[in-house]
């Protein structure tokens, strides 16, 4: 009698395949992974907006004074002149106007004129020169003592009328020269005499500081705006790298 062999599985003696390892590999985690990768382009956010604020305000105040001849741009069609030069006449007509309405006039000048002074002086000048006259003149045929008299009489008759005639003198004047003497044309004039690079000279002497310091504040204000995008850059990439 053949013997019966007991049933077991299908492929029971044979070798189940390998599994792919591959397949059961896990995906490990990203090893020091901690925050977003920075570049040397974000660090040197700051130094190129700090640039760039400094080199416009640098350009902006040499704009002030150049070019001092109209230059034109072909492709753009725009021309380029500096503010001093094509404003020369302007500028200066404005500041002659400001200064003599705002800040000094020909009747502050007058008030500043020690009058009493003045009269004491052209009292002492029309004496002296009546004295040298009479001396000099009929009077020396004349003795001593009446030319003494007379020099007397005249000193006390200038002393007493002289002080009407020349508060009189005085106040024609005064009016003379406020009809005939414009400081606004005058500083005007003196202003449009000055050539250009006398007038740079003088702008940057008044205010030189000032516009340093405009220079220096455009750089400091490039360098603010460059700190604030590279922040903002860093919380956007942050927010990126999380989710």
């Amino acid at each position: 009698m053949r013997q019966a062999w007991p049933r077991g599985r299908a492929g029971a003696g044979k070798r189940a395949p390998a599994r792919n390892q591959n397949s059961v590999r896990r995906r490990q985690p990203a090893a020091g992974k901690g925050g977003p990768k920075m570049s040397l382009s974000f660090w040197l956010m700051p130094v190129v907006g700090g640039v760039i604020g400094w080199l416009t305000n640098l350009i902006a105040v040499r704009m002030l004074f150049r070019p001092k001849r109209p230059v034109r741009i072909p492709l753009l069609g725009v021309t380029i002149h500096g503010l001093l030069p094509s404003r020369h006449a302007d500028i200066a007509a404005s500041v002659g106007q400001a200064l003599a309405e705002e800040i000094l006039s020909i009747g502050e000048i007058l008030k500043r004129v020690d009058m009493a002074g003045l009269r004491g002086e052209l009292v002492q000048a029309v004496s002296r020169h009546v004295e040298e006259r009479l001396e000099g003149g009929l009077g020396r045929y004349l003795p001593a003592q009446w030319r003494a008299a007379l020099v007397l009489y005249l000193r006390d008759l200038i002393a007493r009328e002289a002080d009407a005639l020349i508060d009189a003198v005085i106040h024609r004047v005064h009016s003379r020269i406020e009809e005939r003497v414009d400081i606004g044309a005058l500083v005007a004039e003196k202003i449009l005499a000055l050539n250009l690079d006398e007038l740079e000279e003088l702008a940057v002497r008044l205010a030189g500081r000032e516009l340093r310091a405009i220079v220096f504040l455009g750089g400091l204000l490039g360098f603010l705006i460059g700190l604030g995008q590279m922040g903002v850059t860093f919380l956007l990439l942050r927010a990126e790298s999380a989710g």
